[in-house]
């Protein structure tokens, strides 16, 4: 089976990176510039397998109307840590629950998007 990744366009590529890297361990593993200047993009990964392309537009996007996602999630081994690091970035957890036997909360990213994190 092959592992899907998730592209998030960003206005603000740094502080997503630093949310991926300080929450869920992400580093950046690969990077792109179009010759031409028009996009870069950053692989980001668990050094399991890429699970995350933030692309950065010369040109900062506007949202269109009813655009935004609802969420995105991942399953991971470690919620606590997770919580953590959440805390000590000071960020709100979301309505933590337990759902199907597995503890779930959601937080959000620099750029408002919803992320579900599981407990596996």
């Amino acid at each position: 089976m092959s592992h899907l990744h998730l592209a998030i366009r960003t206005n603000k590529p740094e502080q997503m990176i630093s949310f991926y890297r300080d929450i869920f361990k992400f580093d950046v593993i690969e990077e792109f510039a179009a010759g031409d200047g028009s996009f870069r993009l950053f692989f980001l990964s668990d050094n399991k397998y890429p699970k995350l392309e933030l692309i950065v537009n010369a040109q900062p996007f506007e949202e269109p109307e009813g655009g935004r996602m609802s969420h995105y999630g991942f399953f991971v081994e470690d919620s606590e840590g997770i919580l953590k690091a959440s805390a000590m970035a000071k960020l709100s957890i979301l309505d933590e629950k337990q759902v199907n036997g597995f503890r779930q909360f959601y937080i959000t990213d620099p750029d408002g998007n919803y992320v579900e994190v599981n407990q596996v």
